[in-house]
């Protein structure tokens, strides 16, 4: 009966995967130059709920391992070390949300990759896609019940937004990235999907990852496709259009991110804690939107948890498939994967899944 409501749970996290319904604790601190941050806001979202309910039910499948000791010994110190400590503590919460998620799902033998996760989270893209769309054509929200499913209020007019489709995500790359992991496992299983619903579903996909604009993921797009059909191809240069300011940022927080591993190199400084240090070693990042994690999930992990943190982060990679190939080519241009809570969740299905599948 239990192993019955787990795997209803799991369907039903998956549905609402790329959902973003929350409450926001913002009575902590979470300014940095005086600007109010979204990364050190605590944040319940409906997909945590969720997650919190399949732990409880699947936390029968856990066995205690010397390792957890080891880890809660790594996260007392992390926290330790950590300017914005409340902040540090919010994501170490969250972290063990989704490892304590990922050993749950991995230890339920009925969960079967296309029923519970595959088919239920195509329905709700294909939500998120219309609202895509719609966001397209009307160059801005739409509101009403996409408030309910996260989608935020915005205009393409607004100088601070991007005029490219957010869906219910936080930004169009994150929800580009999302797209692609997404539209992978949906062309591995495109014979159980019925035809006509396929096509259908694949015009969406494939519509919405034209408008999002999304450069990272497009190159991502032309690497996968050349190392799986690399015989048949010939070297190309192909020119992109980068504005000056879109390079030197990124350019920018590399820089900074390698200044704060080479002062904080054991230990980091605390997860969650790059954007509040970030400010201590450049003075370069005046504007609210230019405070933003370092865009490379490796050198975000390093900066924050040190060189111990960096190596459990990269034994997740171990088990590569095309999904997680995905995730680290993406990753080493964005964060979203790290710091965004739909993208983060489905990171963690991918882990899991990677690592069944190996059985």
């Amino acid at each position: 009966m239990l192993s019955e409501l787990t795997l209803l749970l799991i369907s039903l996290l998956s549905f609402f995967l790329p959902t973003q319904l929350a409450f926001h604790f913002n009575n902590f601190q979470n300014t940095v130059y005086g600007f109010s941050i979204d990364y050190l806001i605590p944040t319940l979202y409906l997909t945590d709920i969720i997650a919190l309910l399949i732990i409880f039910f699947g936390i029968n499948k856990l066995k205690f391992n010397y390792k957890y000791i080891l880890y809660l010994i790594f996260v007392v110190i992390n926290i330790y070390v950590s300017n914005y400590q409340i902040a540090s503590i919010y994501k170490w919460i969250k972290i063990t949300e989704m490892i304590l998620l990922g050993i749950v799902i991995f230890n339920t033998k009925k969960f079967e990759l296309f029923k519970h996760f595959v088919k239920p989270l195509s329905y709700s893209i294909i939500i998120c896609c219309i609202l895509g769309i719609w966001q397209y054509l009307t160059n801005g929200s739409i509101g009403g019940l996409f408030y309910l499913l996260g989608e935020r209020s915005f205009i393409f007019n607004n100088p601070n937004v991007a005029p490219y489709p957010y869906s219910t995500f936080s930004h169009p790359n994150s929800f580009a990235g999302f797209l692609l992991v997404t539209a992978i496992y949906i062309l591995q299983f495109k014979n159980k999907f019925n035809i006509k619903y396929f096509w259908f579903l694949t015009l969406f996909v494939a519509t919405n990852l034209i408008l999002t604009n999304s450069l990272n993921v497009y190159v991502t797009i032309l690497i996968l496709l050349f190392l799986r059909f690399r015989s048949n191809w010939s070297f190309a240069f192909l020119s992109f259009d980068f504005s000056q300011r879109f390079v030197t940022h990124r350019i920018e927080l590399i820089q900074s991110a390698f200044k704060i591993i080479k002062e904080n190199f054991w230990f980091g400084v605390g997860l969650n804690n790059f954007i509040p240090n970030l400010v201590k070693v450049s003075n370069t990042f005046l504007n609210s939107w230019e405070l933003q994690p370092v865009h490379n999930i490796f050198l975000l992990v390093f900066s924050e948890t040190g060189i111990f943190g960096l190596i459990a982060f990269i034994s997740l990679f171990i088990n590569i498939n095309l999904p997680l190939l995905a995730i680290l080519l993406t990753g080493l241009n964005d964060h979203y994967w790290l710091t965004l809570q739909q993208n983060l969740l489905l990171f963690t299905y991918v882990v899991i899944i990677s690592r069944k599948q190996r059985i």
